[in-house]
């Protein structure tokens, strides 16, 4: 990555707030005790940005974290589950995941167990050595019975958990964003694109903010919800001063016809001195 270069951009934002503010001070006095005169201090900016959609690069900025894709240095450990039902001659049936796509053969180890779970009796039970694949039996654990070894039963139910490394495979990879306690949401310069409509002839005129040195707060909250609207995010930017010492941030309107002469009551010009 070069230095300065493009960190994340995003083109579904659904409201972006800018909110100014700053303390006041006054000295009072005299008959009735009024305000003489008073100082404004404490600026402060404030900048939340709603997005209608998340990716994974969105989270890592916000939450401050490292992102990494699998490869064959880079893999990335998905723990998986999956619910079957034994077929009449007590063997397993295809395995497919909770999107309906078939999971083949399941390896496991002694590091990486399958660990099975009988819904229908209670049983469990680990393979430790070999693979878990259609018309394979499954044998459990039960110590209530005089023969602790019990094969799964025609139409009982199991539920299985796995553990999967994903590397180089374009069809399985994965991508993985690892939140710690020492890491947070750096400081960027912060460049936000939208229009705004003259009120004299109703055209849209592009207007833009620039921020050169924002603080990405760490404050996130995600969402899971079984019913209503989707989620959206919600991004807070803290601004500060930039090395200069002179700015915050900068309100920019381009492509416009205005010029310093015009006192004409339009956008720019009403903010102008008259002559």
């Amino acid at each position: 990555m070069y230095e300065g270069d493009i960190v994340l951009f995003l083109d579904t934002l659904k409201v972006s707030t800018i909110e100014t503010s700053a303390e006041n001070v006054a000295a009072q006095g005299g008959w009735g005790n009024p305000r003489l005169i008073s100082w404004d201090y404490g600026k402060e900016i404030n900048v939340t940005l709603t997005d209608a959609l998340m990716s994974l690069e969105s989270l890592r900025f916000m939450m401050g974290g490292a992102i990494k894709k699998s490869g064959a240095d880079n893999l990335i450990t998905v723990r998986r589950t999956a619910e079957v039902k034994l077929d009449a001659s007590g063997l397993l049936p295809e395995i497919t995941d909770k999107w309906g796509e078939p999971v083949g053969k399941i390896e496991g180890s002694k590091d990486k167990p399958i660990k099975i779970i009988n819904l229908t009796k209670g049983y469990r039970t680990q393979v430790t050595e070999g693979t878990l694949e259609r018309g394979k039996k499954v044998i459990f654990n039960n110590p209530a019975a005089e023969i602790e070894e019990t094969p799964g039963a025609a139409g009982d139910r199991l539920r299985i958990f796995w553990t999967e490394e994903r590397g180089t495979d374009a069809d399985k990879g994965a991508v993985e964003v690892t939140i710690s306690p020492s890491t947070f949401p750096g400081t960027y310069r912060v460049v936000g694109d939208t229009f705004m409509r003259s009120q004299k002839d109703g055209k849209d005129e592009p207007f833009q903010f620039v921020i050169e040195k924002a603080k990405v707060q760490s404050n996130v909250t995600l969402t899971l919800e079984a019913e209503g609207d989707p989620t959206t995010f919600e991004m807070t930017l803290q601004v500060l001063r930039d090395e200069s010492g002179e700015e915050m941030m900068k309100l920019i309107r381009y492509d416009t016809q205005d010029d310093t002469s015009t006192i004409s009551g339009n956008d720019y010009g009403s903010i102008t001195s008259a002559q």
